[in-house]
């Protein structure tokens, strides 16, 4: 989708951050590109697309169409890609910190994945949201595997988080939400009157 300069009213980057085998890339590949891959191999780098979101102000006409454009990248978690964070990160205005709701490990690397981000993003308390991936799995798991809702809660308050979703990139469950909701998280940070559509 083409959109003309005039009608895009704000640009944002948004980052997508969390340790290796997440489900990063499946997020990003099904909000982008509205596709799955059962054997998506760990991202190599930096992965970037952008998308559009319509955006409606409250005093302009409805026919008058205004856009967000936020340009989303997938960074991969992996040690040796560790030295290219701060430049990534770099003039993020939201980002996403993605755990694996049935890996509590990943869910313990987070307080790193936010330590770098504060540090690198130039600006503080950028619109962050939680985001629990594959949440197709957790009928499948044994309760003792699956991330600690207190444990949620707690980093949540303590990192400022605005919320958090439990997401699915194999059922596209709550993907468009997440991407809409940190879209009017940036746009209201922005002091701007509009809504995604």
């Amino acid at each position: 989708m083409i959109i003309p300069e005039e009608n895009i009213s704000y640009a944002f980057k948004v980052v997508i951050i969390g340790g290796p085998g997440v489900g990063k890339t499946c997020l990003f590949n099904r909000y982008c590109f509205n596709s799955f891959d059962m054997n998506t191999k760990m991202t190599l780098g930096i992965s970037f697309h952008s998308t559009y979101l319509r955006i409606k102000f409250d005093n302009i006409p409805h026919e008058h169409e205004k856009y967000v454009v936020n340009s989303i990248f997938d960074f991969g978690g992996q040690e040796r890609f560790r030295p290219m964070i701060p430049k990534f990160l770099e003039g993020a205005n939201g980002a996403l910190l993605v755990f694996d709701l049935v890996n509590p490990s990943s869910f313990q690397q987070l307080d790193y994945w936010d330590d770098m981000l504060i540090k690198n993003a130039g600006k503080s308390n950028i619109p962050k949201l939680l985001i629990g991936s594959k949440s197709d799995l957790l009928d499948k798991t044994i309760p003792a595997d699956i991330v600690n809702m207190d444990e949620i809660n707690e980093f949540i308050k303590k990192k400022e988080i605005y919320s958090f979703f439990q997401t699915s990139a194999l059922e596209n469950y709550n993907i468009l939400k997440v991407f809409k909701e940190l879209t009017n998280l940036m746009l209201k940070k922005h002091k701007c009157e509009a809504i995604v559509l």
